[in-house]
């Protein structure tokens, strides 16, 4: 993701002189009863955290647990890919679930089985991308990071974060404008799961995590992961100070839990180092 101060412009906001509508367009409010993507209220359903068809390749069918790997934390058991502990509980419109997204779903669905195989070879997965199918800026290459939007964005509806309009229209394919980043490389947490059971079975996501400046101590940027058998994506967006400020302005609940998840974070991993 880059350094802490890098910044990458989300979109471009005049210093001065801005018109109040302007700055709105940044940003759209947080409504569990509208899409996350592009804020309608018709046809409401679900998407899920990890691909669907990614589970039932991953998975041999049998009943799956579902947890975490916080001490204490109690696996819950999922009957199959269609569980709603599959599914997010911001909201996503048919259109959006559908013909808006459907070729990048299928896209990134392809382009993981590719990675997959080349981690198992032991090469590289980013070198997936060599594919001359995936040259910069083709549909294909753009597509597997509108998957990659389109979750993102979810995880920020789902903690009751606003609508970025560059990562949702991006998602959506408004816009070609890709403001996203993502590392490939292999999952330590399915190494240990596997050196433990050996069972290989296993699928994951990172949440939302928030990155913060330490020059301003305003966000900076969201980021996620997937982890699809030993393969873990980190995937998310940096933005500049205005974007920060905006966000600190316009939604200050939602930056100051940001900011205090952080806070608790780094204490909690100070006090595990004091303890080691």
């Amino acid at each position: 993701m880059g350094a802490e101060d890098e910044f990458q412009i989300l979109t471009r906001i005049p210093i001065s002189g801005a018109k109040e509508e302007e700055m709105a367009e940044v940003f759209a409010p947080h409504d569990p009863d509208r899409c996350c993507l592009c804020g309608s209220a018709q046809d409401l359903t679900g998407e899920h955290k990890v691909k669907a068809s990614t589970i039932r390749s991953l998975f041999s069918g049998e009943p799956m647990m579902i947890g975490t790997f916080d001490e204490g934390a109690r696996p819950r058991r999922a009957q199959s890919s269609k569980s709603k502990a599959f599914h997010f509980q911001s909201r996503v419109c048919a259109a959006c679930n559908s013909t808006r997204t459907q070729d990048a779903d299928v896209e990134f669905a392809r382009f993981d089985e590719a990675a997959r195989e080349l981690l198992a070879q032991g090469a590289d997965p980013a070198t997936a991308f060599d594919d001359p199918r995936y040259a910069l800026g083709s549909a294909p290459y753009l597509n597997v990071f509108r998957y990659l939007a389109k979750v993102l964005a979810c995880h920020i509806a789902e903690v009751g974060g606003p609508r970025f309009t560059a990562l949702v229209d991006f998602a959506i394919g408004r816009s070609d404008a890709n403001p996203v980043s993502v590392r490939m490389g292999a999952d330590g947490r399915f190494q240990f799961w596997f050196d433990h059971t050996g069972d290989p079975e296993f699928a994951g996501h990172g949440g939302l995590g928030a990155t913060f400046s330490k020059r301003t101590g305003l966000a900076n940027g969201f980021a996620s992961s997937l982890t699809h058998g030993a393969l873990r994506y980190e995937f998310g967006i940096s933005f500049n100070w205005m974007i920060g400020l905006l966000l600190r302005l316009q939604h200050p609940t939602f930056h100051q839990r940001l900011a205090e998840v952080r806070r608790d974070a780094l204490a909690a991993a100070d006090s595990a180092s004091e303890a080691a």
